[in-house]
């Protein structure tokens, strides 16, 4: 799995805010015309595997120690969820907690989400998944702008599509399929 680039330049000296400079080879200009802007979800990222309308496996990610990371890995990955194992339990609960009917057989990234998971930003009653990587469970979002200012003060109140509360941030999905992240606490 590849971590996906945030859209500014960040302070990586001081508080680590992002800047308002675009990283080379993205800018505002690109972000409107020719990418589609998605609603970030906090939650716990895991991947599911589905066959039959049935999830078959459950993994959670994974992220470098800071001894893999002077060792050159930056890149998470996915490593199987235990069923049965009490760090697990809530993941569980929000793969039990929704229908796979409309989900084709494949691999799906996606976010835990609800009570007990990331302190439920979305205010949720029960715990379910929101499988981002299949484009029609995304949470378009029209009316998002891409310079620095217009989305600092955006994300500090637009609602979620997805729950009760505020969106973490947004996500661009590029034509070429790269995809480019923005989060509200990136603004510090």
């Amino acid at each position: 799995m590849k971590k996906i680039s945030t859209i500014f330049e960040r302070d990586w000296d001081g508080n680590k805010a992002v800047l308002p400079m675009f990283k080379k080879g993205i800018d505002s200009l690109f972000l409107s015309n020719f990418c589609v802007p998605t609603e970030k979800i906090d939650g716990m990222n895991i991947r599911l595997t589905i066959r039959n309308r049935m999830v078959v496996r459950v993994e959670k990610r994974l992220n470098p120690t800071k001894l893999q990371k002077a060792k050159g890995i930056e890149d998470p990955w996915y490593t199987d969820a235990g069923e049965f194992q009490p760090e697990d339990k809530h993941i569980f609960a929000a793969v039990n907690g929704r229908k796979y009917d409309d989900v084709p057989d494949g691999e799906w990234s996606g976010e835990a989400i609800g009570p007990n998971i990331q302190g439920n930003p979305l205010n949720l009653e029960r715990p379910t998944v929101y499988l981002f990587s299949i484009p029609k469970e995304c949470v378009l979002l029209k009316d998002a702008p891409s310079t620095f200012d217009e989305l600092k003060a955006w994300l500090q109140t637009r609602k979620s599509g997805f729950g009760n509360g505020l969106i973490e941030g947004v996500v661009w999905h590029g034509p070429d399929g790269a995809m480019y992240k923005i989060k509200r606490k990136d603004f510090k």
